[in-house]
């Protein structure tokens, strides 16, 4: 077992300097392995000092004989050079390179043209194949925890491909799961999980600066650990603490909830959150949230607001979301379970893609018409336009 305790984290005058590779632990048993990643984005160090905190307290108790690990933990550092400076990024948003497309072409340049992002993205790449090669060996799956914290704060929540392997993971947790925001953007770690076929979900917990945030991480390390089976609950030091100190901090808050939408933003729109809105907070259609070049920026549907952007560098706005219902939830299940996607193209105006696995070609018209929930039901999320059609494909279901 090997770790990066806290005597081997360093802090920079301007942020966090660490290693790669913040602990790895292996068990005595076959199991699944857990990467833990924090700091992803630079000015979110709360996730690294967690995963750190966590594999310190679990290598002493297996040490200990407190506490028996299935399979293995690995945590590593995400923006290693953004975290040094206390920035959100270099050059560009770390969290948005990891497309299929760029990996493969990363892959295939020599690392000396590296940009300060490749240059993390090759680093961290090379580390995420070690426990790829490892679950792969044990045979008993892979997740990815991706913790980061927001500008805003407001309450934990989990985001994650909309698959019924996430969300399984997602409800052993006593925090909100909120679906297709992660299909709404590109690059992120956990589309690079999700395309290679393992469970993987994002965690936000609060504020940065808020040292509460921190607290929350480490009681979602924990029980992350617990739902994917590597350890039980009798392992955690203090485990009913940690899940109650997540659920006071979600209490209010619907289990699950789905994207309405997405506010990008660019430099040049010289995007201005107005002051005072936390996350899942209510607003109500035509709401004025925020200012741009183009004068006043108002919610174009009612619901409950999330992640609004005050801070200088970032590509996000703020979300819209709403709750999902849990007959809806039972439905979806039941009608992934039974392949009903096999009959989307019964439905008017919507025809499976021939070149395109697992994906359906949707006339505009036909989407006003009442297709799109049907999609959303089935899992599918992503889609990009094509002229007068609209395509929607869903990560793998696992």
């Amino acid at each position: 077992m090997t770790a990066a305790s806290g005597k081997d984290r360093a802090k920079g005058p301007a942020g966090l300097q660490v290693p790669r590779v913040l602990g790895h632990l292996v068990g005595a048993r076959s199991g699944p392995v857990v990467v833990v990643v924090g700091g992803v984005h630079g000015n979110e160090p709360a996730g690294v000092r967690a995963a750190i905190e966590v594999v310190d307290a679990l290598r002493e108790r297996l040490r200990a004989g407190k506490a028996r690990l299935r399979g293995e933990v690995l945590a590593l550092s995400g923006h290693r050079a953004a975290l040094a400076e206390g920035v959100r990024f270099k050059g560009r948003d770390l969290n948005r390179c990891f497309t299929a497309g760029a990996v493969d072409a990363l892959l295939h340049q020599s690392p000396a043209l590296d940009d300060a992002e490749q240059a993390e993205q090759r680093s961290w790449l090379a580390a995420f194949a070690t426990a790829e090669e490892r679950a792969a060996e044990l045979g008993e799956g892979l997740l990815l925890l991706d913790l980061h914290t927001t500008s805003a704060g407001g309450p934990p929540f989990a985001l994650m491909g909309d698959t019924l392997r996430n969300l399984k993971v997602a409800a052993a947790l006593p925090v909100p799961a909120v679906l297709g925001l992660e299909e709404s953007i590109d690059g992120t770690l956990l589309e690079l999980a999700s395309d290679r076929g393992y469970a993987s979900l994002a965690v936000e917990s609060g504020q940065h600066r808020d040292p509460e945030a921190e607290r929350l991480h480490v009681a979602v390390v924990w029980l992350t650990l617990v739902a994917f089976k590597a350890l039980t609950p009798a392992d955690v030091p203090d485990y009913p603490e940690h899940f109650d100190r997540l659920a006071k901090a979600t209490a209010g808050i619907p289990r699950v909830l789905e994207l309405l939408y997405r506010h990008g933003v660019r430099p040049e729109d010289a995007f201005v959150m107005r002051p005072g809105y936390r996350g899942f907070q209510r607003i109500r259609r035509g709401e004025v949230l925020a200012d741009d070049v183009r004068g006043e920026v108002r919610a174009p549907t009612g619901g409950r607001v999330l992640m609004p952007l005050y801070q200088p560098q970032g590509s996000d706005g703020f979300f819209v979301v709403r709750a999902v219902s849990a007959t809806r939830l039972k439905v979806s299940a039941a009608a992934r379970q039974l392949g009903l996607q096999r009959a989307l193209p019964l439905l008017p105006g919507v025809a499976a893609v021939a070149e395109q696995p697992d994906a359906f070609a949707v006339q505009r018209w036909a989407r006003r018409a009442g297709a799109t929930p049907v999609l959303y039901l089935l899992g599918y999320r992503r889609r990009r336009g094509e002229g007068a059609r609209l395509v929607f494909t869903r990560r793998k279901q696992g």
